[in-house]
């Protein structure tokens, strides 16, 4: 099995997880049939962002991931340097959306995002360098 098959599979599986949040929230967006959390009521208001924010990340980051398991094992890069990147990727694409989440009803927990961002960040280095070497 190569690396960056797991990326593919985690991918995929939270890309559905962002589409399943999307219809969640389209329940109380718009005068749906739910009623909105506590605080996120408002169109503006920064918890109801942060949310919309997660559900974007939830479809892109995993986007991204199954780029990235389609091309790190063809990188220029020890099987240890691909497997960090690999897990970082993995890091990120799950801690951004759900650090997002956690955010929009604990605003001090936005703070933490610097983590998975930055296994994100240090994944995407990793197989830039890995092509260009």
């Amino acid at each position: 099995m190569s690396i960056g098959t797991v990326n593919i599979a985690y991918g995929w599986f939270f890309m559905v997880v962002g589409i399943v949040m999307g219809g969640f929230m389209g329940m109380y967006a718009f005068d749906g049939p739910l009623k909105a959390p506590r605080g996120h009521e408002g169109y503006a208001a920064l918890p109801r962002r942060l949310i919309r924010l997660a559900h974007i990340a939830f479809i892109a980051l995993p986007m991204i991931s199954i780029l990235y398991g389609s091309h790190i094992d063809a990188a220029h890069l020890s099987d240890s340097l691909k497997r960090f990147g690999s897990y970082a990727m993995i890091v990120g694409m799950i801690g951004v959306p759900t650090l997002l989440i956690g955010a929009s009803f604990y605003n001090p927990i936005k703070y933490l995002e610097v983590i998975p961002v930055s296994a994100v960040l240090a994944a995407l280095i990793l197989i830039a360098w890995g092509y260009a070497t």
